[in-house]
């Protein structure tokens, strides 16, 4: 088997978006002079602090090269859409056919550059590409527009079009946002096997928020109707509809710092039987049928990998929850009546006035954690799902690249030596020509498609290669050496 690394496009102006993300870092400088002009002819003083330069010139040139680490980078499935964003600065860069001399077709040209923060102090935590698919007839599957969904620092979720114009601003928590991922659409290659629909996940340290996908493309279509609207008729106010969503109140675990959506799943009875008596105990009620649920698994610490299923169905309120909310109307009754009584309506209304400019966040719902991986000294730092949400590979922060059995929920294999570790999965095809001669091979194909091979992709920055690894058993595939500055650009859509 042999492994090649393929180019898709390379950056039209590098320094652009260097200078514009990190105005205080300097370029590298070039002298192309003599040096007649400029020269100190000072040798004594330059050999006594030749060992001071070497070690600040060693770490500028660090500061410039990992620049790219430092910031959040989204790219589309399609690698037609590129986000670089950080603080409160983001560039979108759109690939276009541009042939030269080197080789290279496609190249990443700035569509829009600009600052995105609403709120002072307000800074980009997560990015994220969605392509959105097209409903004309005459499409030929590719998608119709891009979305740009990036969250802040604020808790606020918004989304833009191509060119940078806001199409959806909501806030869903009052706590950073952390992580955006999103899962699509997908045939299931086997019978018995559920379709998972798709949804848009949002991770909070305290919280988890799901979008479901049909209502978010709809609430999108609406958004750019509006806009488009708006600017034919010289306006720029659009009066976007409301996300409608689900918050998961995530607890019985310390610390949270990523998650993946692993789908719509349904237990068999011994797995039901098992659960019920483990979460209600022996005078826990069974139901005739084993309910479906939503697994989500989590990485941070307390434990360090945690498990978590939401039931399907929409969630009815808590008593207390209405208590306190009928609480705070009373109480805000009694404030205004008060407040006219003797003489303050002026600053009730100053007071209502402010409160009313902040809006509503839904109080989350209770998820508790149904078991989990522990392991009291290990903190993780990312985990990502493979395409078929059969495993996850998760990073530590002891430099290990743990493999997850998701059905399971076992840890089967481990890799050492992998310190701040990026990870990534490729689904190889079979080769259908050559297994075409058989007859039971053909027949197989016409009805499940062909066999799919998984391999785990590991980047390691700290030792510039690149590795490419079979998932459960066998040994390395292929290895490649890459820059320590590079960033490996795992799809947020599973």
């Amino acid at each position: 088997m042999s492994c090649v690394l393929s180019n898709i496009g390379c950056f039209q102006d590098i320094l652009t978006i260097k200078r514009f993300l990190f105005p205080d870092l300097k370029d590298e400088e070039k002298s192309e002079t003599d040096g007649w002009e400029d020269v100190d002819w000072g040798w004594d003083q330059e050999e006594q602090n030749e060992t001071k330069s070497d070690g600040k010139t060693e770490s500028k040139n660090e500061e410039q090269h990992i620049w790219l680490q430092e910031c959040c980078v989204s790219l589309s499935p399609t690698s037609d859409l590129m986000v670089i964003a950080f603080e409160e600065k983001a560039v979108f860069l759109q690939q276009k056919w541009d042939p030269q001399k080197d080789g290279i077709d496609y190249r990443y040209h700035i569509v829009y550059k600009g600052e995105l923060n609403q709120d002072e102090g307000e800074c980009v935590t997560s990015a994220m590409c969605v392509p959105l698919a097209s409903q004309k007839r005459s499409s030929q599957g590719a998608p119709d527009w891009t979305c740009v969904v990036i969250g802040f620092t604020s808790g606020y979720i918004r989304m833009y079009t191509e060119n940078g114009a806001l199409l959806l601003s909501q806030l869903l928590h009052e706590d950073p946002v952390l992580k955006l991922k999103c899962r699509t659409y997908e045939v299931p290659r086997y019978p018995g096997i559920g379709e998972q629909q798709e949804e848009l996940t949002i991770l909070y340290p305290t919280a988890l928020v799901t979008v479901d996908g049909f209502s978010l493309f709809q609430s999108l279509r609406a958004c750019r109707h509006q806009l488009a609207r708006a600017a034919a008729s010289g306006s720029d106010v659009i009066q976007p509809p409301p996300l409608a969503y689900k918050k998961w109140g995530l607890v019985r675990q310390e610390a949270i710092t990523d998650h993946v959506s692993c789908g719509v799943v349904t237990p068999c009875s011994f797995d039901q039987l098992n659960t019920e008596c483990m979460t209600g105990g022996y005078t826990a009620s069974i139901r005739a049928t084993p309910p479906a649920a939503a697994r989500y698994l989590t990485t941070g610490t307390g434990p360090y990998v945690g498990f978590y299923y939401a039931l399907e169905g929409s969630s009815q309120p808590l008593i207390s929850d209405v208590a306190i909310a009928m609480a705070s109307k009373l109480k805000s009754a009694l404030l205004n009546a008060a407040s006219g009584w003797f003489g303050f309506a002026g600053q009730a209304q100053q007071t209502e006035h402010t409160t009313k400019q902040k809006p509503k966040v839904e109080p989350a719902t209770s998820l508790p954690i149904r078991f989990g991986i522990p392991d009291l000294r290990r903190h993780g730092d990312s985990i990502c799902v493979s395409p078929g949400q059969g495993l996850a590979v998760s990073t530590d922060s002891f430099g290990r690249v743990i493999l997850i059995d998701v059905a399971r929920g076992v840890a089967v294999r481990m890799w050492k030596g992998y310190r701040d570790a990026q990870c990534g999965w490729i689904q190889v095809p079979e080769d259908l020509h050559r297994e075409m001669g058989e007859g039971k091979s053909r027949h197989r194909h016409r009805q499940y498609g062909p066999r799919m091979a998984l391999y785990l992709v590991i980047y390691a920055p700290r030792r510039g290669i690149l590795e490419v690894w079979n998932t459960q058993q066998g040994p390395r595939v292929a290895a490649f050496n890459v820059p320590k500055s590079a960033r490996l650009l795992c799809l947020a859509i599973a």
